[in-house]
């Protein structure tokens, strides 16, 4: 089964551009995760911040393999603005965009039986095919958002496309019956016809009120649940949903979310309507960032800004102006929050080829990552 270990604790940082280590730096400092350089400086509100290219180092382990043949990535939840990840001094990947999930295979680059060095170099230098180009807030540097390693056997839910999850949940009302569908797809890596996939949906008190099993092919499969408890602002009900990779009855992966059965529109006369009812939208715009700690939050900050929010009495939040930490997003399904999610596109229209294409891969980022959040 797939084993996720976070990697939080106990990194060597350098704010030079020393290049990469031969080996594991002992004379750079001790920060933990998250981090960033610009906590100070990045408030001074006069844009005359840090932006350079700097240093991280971790020691680790090589992870126990689950299964005979199995894989093992980093996952980077976020760096600011560019990174590039090098493992036992050999490049990963190079990722551009400082505020989605990445992640980049390493197993065949990690050591048996002795310690493997991870290397990340973030960069928040000006760079003309990254957005944000210009704006007025500033583009912190760091592993703001964490890191983690995570072990699978060979065929497992797909790590590789966009920082997804590999389980897409659409969840729809129906107003005739009564319930809800929730449309699901999986989508596997390295099955054989022996694998498939089980499915379960437990309600917001934990019981199971739908399953099905299928062939682990991406075929999407939609189940009934009757009576459903709807998502709204006022009774953000949530499901669990929970996808099981199987082969012959052996459990090979498991991967699992929430999400909520909610319709919504907006037309010009009636405004936005959420399950039929005509709401108005009171909120606010909010930035990921605190003083003396910049956009390196915890989990229960995160929630806080979320229950301060809440507590103003507003219904609808603008995330401004890129995309935010998942728990952030989980907050907001949790005490239903309306949200208008988006990427970086701001201030500055770059015409080159490379900026259109980044701000693509952004947008392709911001949805894979993030569409089974019934808030936004």
């Amino acid at each position: 089964m797939r084993n996720a270990i976070n990697l939080n604790k106990g990194w060597k940082f350098i704010q030079q551009d020393a290049g990469l280590p031969a080996a594991y730096p002992t004379d750079w400092q001790d920060v933990d995760l998250p981090h960033t350089w610009n906590a100070v400086d990045g408030h001074d509100g006069n844009g005359s911040y840090d932006r350079g290219s700097y240093w991280y180092a971790k020691s680790f382990p090589t992870p126990k393999q689950p299964l005979a043949g199995g894989r093992v990535y980093v996952e980077i939840m976020a760096a600011g603005q560019q990174a590039t990840v090098y493992v036992n001094g050999e490049k990963v990947t190079y990722h551009e965009g400082g505020y989605s999930i990445f992640r980049a295979d390493i197993t065949d680059l990690c050591k048996d039986g002795e310690d493997n060095l991870l290397v990340v170099n973030c960069s928040n230098e000006y760079k003309d095919s990254v957005y944000p180009q210009s704006a007025d807030f500033t583009f912190y540097g760091g592993l703001y958002r964490g890191v983690n390693l995570i072990s699978v056997p060979n065929a497992h839910f797909d790590l590789d496309y966009y920082g997804g999850p590999g389980l897409k949940v659409t969840p729809k009302p129906c107003e005739k019956c009564g319930g809800a569908t929730f449309e699901l797809e999986t989508y596997v890596t390295n099955p054989d016809e022996n694998f498939t996939v089980l499915y379960s949906i437990k309600d917001p008190d934990g019981k199971e009120v739908a399953y099905a099993c299928r062939p682990s092919d991406n075929t999407a499969v939609t189940l009934y649940v009757p009576d459903a408890k709807l998502w709204d602002i006022d009774s953000p009900n949530l499901y669990t949903v929970t996808a099981l990779l199987q082969r012959r009855n052996e459990a090979y992966d498991e991967v699992s979310c929430k999400a909520g059965a909610r319709s919504f529109s907006v037309t010009p006369d009636d405004g936005f309507i959420i399950n039929g009812v005509e709401t108005p939208l009171r909120g606010v715009s909010r930035h990921q960032d605190r003083l003396y700690k910049g956009n390196a939050l915890s989990k229960e900050e995160h929630y806080e800004d979320a229950q301060i929010i809440k507590e103003l009495g507003a219904n609808t939040i603008r995330l401004a102006h890129y995309e935010h930490s998942q728990d952030f997003y989980d907050a907001c399904d949790e005490l239903g929050f309306i949200i208008w999610a988006e990427i970086p596109f701001i201030s500055v229209f770059n015409k080159d080829h490379d900026a259109h294409q980044n701000c693509i891969s952004q947008m392709k980022e911001l949805i894979a990552q993030n569409y089974n959040h019934p808030s936004i």
